[in-house]
């Protein structure tokens, strides 16, 4: 029980890319393509992702500051705070993209994710070879996700233009 409970509390960069998947090809069974199925996808991905794991990462970064600091491989300091709430507005944006799916808003929300995560990434691997700092949430397997869940993002994003594209058309088809 405590392998589940640190599984589900400290592995979310592992699990929400599990569930991004499980979830959008459950709600896309029925719509036939690629395109559907990654712009299914592709909501469930801002909501998990951009949105669960970013008031996850808010409430470790703000409440238990000095714990994910040590797991980083850092002093803990006032920029605890701010990673906290770069991490909350992800959070609500992604929150607000599942509800709120259209392209423009899509386009914007993966686009500071890309930026902001894969910066993230690179740090990481900076600090791992010019810092060898080793931590588990600096080295670990947060190094991976990092860099390749922005990567999941744009090619869901990128696969999804052609059912959008299809949708805009039947919704002007249909004025």
């Amino acid at each position: 029980m405590d392998r589940l409970i640190h599984f589900i509390l400290a592995d979310i960069n592992l699990w929400s890319p599990a569930l991004v998947l499980i979830c959008g090809t459950i709600a896309a069974r029925g719509t036939p393509g690629f395109s559907n199925w990654c712009r299914t996808t592709l909501r469930w991905f801002v909501f998990w992702v951009l949105g669960i794991y970013g008031l996850h990462g808010f409430i470790f970064h703000f409440f238990f500051s000095e714990m994910t600091a040590k797991l980083i491989g850092w002093p803990n300091s006032p920029f605890q705070d701010e990673v906290a709430y770069a991490n909350l507005v992800f959070g609500v944006i992604g929150i607000v993209g599942f509800l709120r799916p259209d392209r423009e808003y899509m386009r914007a929300c993966i686009l500071g994710f890309l930026v902001w995560f894969g910066c993230d990434g690179l740090g990481h691997v900076w600090q791992l070879f010019a810092q060898d700092d080793t931590a588990p949430y600096n080295a670990g397997t947060i190094l991976y996700t990092d860099l390749l869940l922005p990567i999941l993002g744009v090619v869901l994003f990128i696969g999804s233009g052609r059912a959008d594209r299809e949708a805009a058309a039947r919704r002007e088809a249909a004025r």
